[in-house]
């Protein structure tokens, strides 16, 4: 089953059922297979310049912490980002560490993803 559940403090323009539509609306696109996984997303200041985090917590198991105080435009965006990290986790692709941030593989592709995902989500808005 596909489970996902958002948590901590609300301050942004988008409500909990919102950000869940746009969640499993980006793993269908990008996992269409995938049967058994479980995301929490947390509402969080983030501390520092990223404005998302994921890790996965063990297989199908993944945590998301999310800047609350993004746009609805750079939230979803964001949300999206880690998403195609959670992907990423799930097909067993680890980040290279050793390279510059923006030289990674991991990070080009969700980057790029990032965007395709919410062209497609703005056509069903």
């Amino acid at each position: 089953m596909i489970y996902v559940d958002v948590i901590g403090d609300k301050y942004g323009p988008l409500i909990d059922d919102d950000i869940v539509e746009a969640s499993l609306f980006a793993i269908k696109e990008l996992m269409p297979r995938k049967k058994n996984l479980e995301i929490t997303i947390e509402l969080c200041p983030t501390g520092d310049s990223a404005e998302g985090w994921h890790w996965m917590e063990e297989k199908h198991i993944h945590r998301i912490e999310l800047n609350p105080f993004l746009s609805t435009e750079d939230f979803v965006t964001c949300l999206f980002h880690e998403l195609v990290h959670v992907r990423q986790a799930e097909r067993g692709i680890e980040d290279d560490d050793s390279l510059p941030y923006d030289e990674r593989p991991n990070e080009i592709e969700a980057y790029a993803l990032q965007e395709e995902l919410f062209e497609k989500w703005k056509k069903l808005k």
